[in-house]
C-alpha cells in the first residue's frame, strides 16, 4: 500500500494550526485514495501534544531528532525529508503555505522530479488523479490544475482549509536519525527577534482589528489596540499603513502580508483593495467602518458602519467594556 507523507511543524510545542490543515486534508486523501497515512515532526516537539493530532486517522509519526534540531536549518531538513522520502516512497507530499514549507517543498521536489504545486486553495480528489485550485496574479485568476496518479508535492495555503477531526486510532511513532547534524557549514537560524510587547498573531487569532491608512497617522493605533485588547484580539494593518512604517510587518494582512480567517474581522479606515481583500476574505464575519460609503470594502463586508471612524470606535469600546 502506498503512503501519503505530511510535513509537520510546531512552535513552542504545539502544533500549529497551518499544519492541523494540512492534517485535515492528508486523512482525507488518504481515505479516499487507501493510502497509509504518515506524518513526519522535525524540530521542536512534545510527546504529551501527540493527542493533538490523534483525531485525523494517522497510521505513523516519524520524529526527528527534536532536541538537536529545534533550530530551522534549510539543508538540515531538506536531507532529512528527502532520507524519508527515499524509504517510504510516498505518493503525495503535503506542506503547509508557511515560510518553511514555502523554503523547503520546491527543494524537495526538485530533488525528487516531484510535480509542484504551491498555494493550493482547494484540492479534489478524482479517479484518475487530482483537481487543484490555486490563486495566481495576486489573486485576481484562479488557476485549475489536473494531475494523474503521479508523485506531487502539494503546499496549502494558510487558512484556506477546515479543519475536520476524525475518531481516534492506534498508530505508530518512530524514531528517526537525522545525518548532518554536527555540519558546522549548514547555514542555520540562529535568533528569532520578538516584539518587545507580546502579540497575538494574526494568522492564528480568531479575532482581530486592523486599521488602514484611514487611521491618519501611527500615533492613532492606540485606538485599534485599546479596541484588540477589549475583544481579546489581534492588531492587524493593511500594506500602506505597513509601507509607512506605522506598523510592523508581522501584522499586515493580505496578498504580500498574511492570509487570516479569523471568525470576526473588523476592518477601520481600510478602502478594501483587492491585495487586502485576498488576505481576508475568508474571515466568518466582516465589519467594515470607513466613512467613504463608496468604499470597495462595503461590497463583501457582512456589517457596514459609515463614519467617522474615531468616533465610533471609543464607543464601541465603552459599550464592549459594560
Amino acid at each position: 500500500m502506498g503512503c501519503i507523507l505530511s510535513i509537520i511543524e510546531a512552535k513552542n510545542k504545539e502544533i500549529k494550526n497551518s499544519s492541523l490543515e494540512v492534517l485535515s486534508e492528508s486523512q482525507k486523501i488518504a481515505k479516499t485514495k487507501n493510502l497509509k497515512n504518515k506524518v513526519v515532526i522535525l524540530g521542536e516537539y512534545d510527546q504529551n501534544n501527540s493527542n493533538q493530532i490523534n483525531e485525523f486517522g494517522i497510521d505513523l509519526i516519524l520524529l526527528g531528532a527534536t532536541d538537536k534540531i529545534k533550530d530551522y536549518s534549510p539543508d538540515l531538513y531538506k536531507n532529512a525529508i528527502l532520507n524519508l522520502i527515499n524509504q517510504l516512497e510516498p505518493e503525495i507530499i503535503l506542506f503547509s503555505g508557511s515560510a518553511i514549507g514555502k523554503d523547503i517543498s520546491p527543494r524537495i521536489a526538485a530533488n525528487m522530479n516531484y510535480n509542484l504545486v504551491t498555494e493550493c486553495i482547494e484540492i479534489t480528489i478524482e479517479n484518475d488523479g487530482y483537481q487543484i485550485r490555486r490563486p495566481i496574479f495576486a489573486g485576481k485568476i484562479i488557476q485549475t490544475l489536473k494531475f494523474n496518479n503521479e508523485p506531487i508535492i502539494m503546499s496549502l495555503k494558510s487558512n484556506y482549509f477546515m479543519i475536520k477531526k476524525v475518531d481516534q486510532k492506534e498508530f505508530l511513532t518512530e524514531q528517526v536519525n537525522i545525518e548532518g547534524m554536527e555540519n558546522t557549514t549548514m547555514p542555520m537560524l540562529k535568533e528569532i527577534i520578538q516584539p518587545q510587547k507580546e502579540t497575538l498573531d494574526v494568522s492564528e487569532a480568531a479575532i482581530i482589528v486592523a486599521g488602514g491608512r484611514g487611521m491618519k497617522e501611527p500615533d492613532n493605533f492606540k485606538l485599534i489596540e485599546e479596541l484588540a485588547e477589549v475583544l481579546d484580539a489581534a492588531v492587524g494593518a493593511s500594506r500602506a499603513v505597513v509601507d509607512a512604517g506605522w506598523r510592523p510587518h508581522s501584522e499586515q494582512v493580505g496578498q504580500t502580508g498574511k492570509i487570516v480567517s479569523p471568525n470576526l474581522y473588523i476592518a477601520a479606515g481600510i478602502s478594501g483593495a483587492i491585495q487586502h481583500q485576498v488576505g481576508m476574505i475568508n474571515s466568518k464575519c466582516i465589519v467594515a467602518i470607513n466613512k467613504d460609503k463608496n468604499a470597495p470594502i462595503f461590497k463583501f463586508a457582512d456589517f457596514g458602519i459609515v463614519g467617522d471612524l474615531f468616533e465610533i470606535i471609543p464607543e464601541l469600546i465603552i459599550k464592549l467594556k459594560k
